[in-house]
């Protein structure tokens, strides 16, 4: 890490995400973003350090709002495993993010590590994705409700007040009994309610809604499809404007085609480029034991070992990092490198309401940076104004 008291990157291309500028420039001072503009129009203080990127794009760093674990450990592992994934996701652009858990016992140490820092990404909130979820597909094509847990607004309580102010986000199944009295209490303490992990209805979305769900877990993955005659909760969260939609844009939870119908459908405000990482990321490919499962990982995706001789397992995770999923937008689907960029930076940053200080450069934000090509490869990493990742750059 390398701090500067005033830097300025120097760069062909700016992305803030809200303008495309060339020729620019962005001054820092400390922790905080003071300028940014056509390197013509701005003066370069004599005693900052300068770093010319070139031809490359400088953006805001990237903000991935859910984000189980990488590198061998997972975010409910305590607070060294939180800081060891902060270390990690700056190698990917990453420099904000919520981890990802789902009981009481793993926020003591997010919120441990948010305190002590983790010398890469700054933890922007927690994400509690559960526990009050529909049962799972568990074992085969047998659904098994051993784990359901109904919605307590009791046991909310309890998360609320372990996370000491940081539980930014939470799934729900809404055709759990009770959920929609808690939905109304998420939005009354100030905690962003998602639907997850679901088979309700349309008109049981549409009431979650109406009690206060803003926003939707990883969409297409474990909810209800659409038909045209029950168009399910994927058809609310595509015609529904008061909801935001997560997309895993890895090229295998979601088609490239299906990508483009959410972008098309929610427009590029409405969506959340996220990653849904398991401790497996990072980690070459091979045999791993994972949460008490034998999985492979190959190709970026982990799959149960429990499948048929010949046959993919059950998808268990994605493992591509978030740069990765950004340039599939653009690549797979047509996206502008602007535009990809907002559903990884600004847009998320308003999802969690942390934009007034994060997720686009503009004076008086966070100076969290990126150093980036047109494939989305990262070349420096700046969090809160200090270099914390740097390949390629002098």
């Amino acid at each position: 890490m390398v701090n500067f008291g005033r830097l300025a990157i120097k760069a062909h291309r700016v992305i803030t995400p809200l303008q495309d500028l060339r020729d620019a420039v962005v001054l820092i001072e400390g922790r905080t973003i003071v300028a940014a503009g056509r390197q013509a129009h701005l003066s370069i203080p004599e005693d900052a350090q300068v770093i010319d990127v070139g031809d490359r794009i400088v953006a805001p760093g990237f903000i991935d709002v859910h984000h189980h674990g990488a590198v061998g450990t997972s975010a409910a592992e305590g607070a060294e495993a939180v800081k060891k994934i902060g270390q990690y996701l700056v190698e990917t652009g990453t420099t904000g993010w919520l981890p990802t858990v789902n009981d009481l016992q793993s926020l003591g140490g997010i919120v441990t590590a948010k305190k002590e820092g983790t010398g890469g990404a700054d933890i922007i909130g927690i994400h509690m994705e559960g526990p009050f979820l529909a049962p799972k597909r568990l074992k085969g094509h047998a659904e098994v409700d051993e784990h359901l847990r109904m919605p307590s607004i009791a046991e909310f309580t309890q998360f609320v007040e372990a996370a000491e102010g940081n539980l930014k986000l939470m799934g729900i199944a809404p055709e759990l009994d009770g959920a929609l009295d808690l939905i109304r209490e998420m939005r009354r303490v100030g905690v962003v309610p998602a639907v997850a992990h679901t088979k309700a209805t349309y008109e049981q979305f549409m009431r979650g809604v109406e009690a206060g769900i803003r926003h939707a877990t990883h969409t297409y993955n474990v909810m209800s499809g659409m038909h045209h005659r029950r168009p399910g909760v994927l058809g609310g969260v595509l015609t529904c404007d008061q909801v935001t939609g997560e997309l895993i844009a890895d090229g295998y939870h979601v088609s490239p085609v299906a990508m483009d119908i959410l972008v098309r459908c929610k427009g590029v405000d409405k969506v959340a480029v996220i990653t849904d990482s398991t401790p497996l990321a990072g980690l070459p490919d091979g045999i791993y034991e994972m949460f008490g499962r034998q999985v492979i990982k190959k190709d970026g995706i982990s799959r149960l070992q429990d499948s048929t001789p010949g046959v993919d397992g059950t998808m268990a995770g994605s493992e591509w990092p978030l740069n990765h999923n950004i340039y599939n937008l653009i690549d797979l689907v047509g996206v502008s490198v602007l535009d990809a960029v907002r559903m990884a930076t600004l847009n998320p940053a308003r999802v969690v309401g942390v934009d007034d200080h994060k997720g686009s450069i503009e004076p008086g934000k966070d100076a969290d940076l990126v150093v980036i090509d047109e494939k989305m490869r990262v070349y420096l990493t700046v969090v809160g104004g200090a270099v914390v990742f740097q390949s390629g750059v002098e």
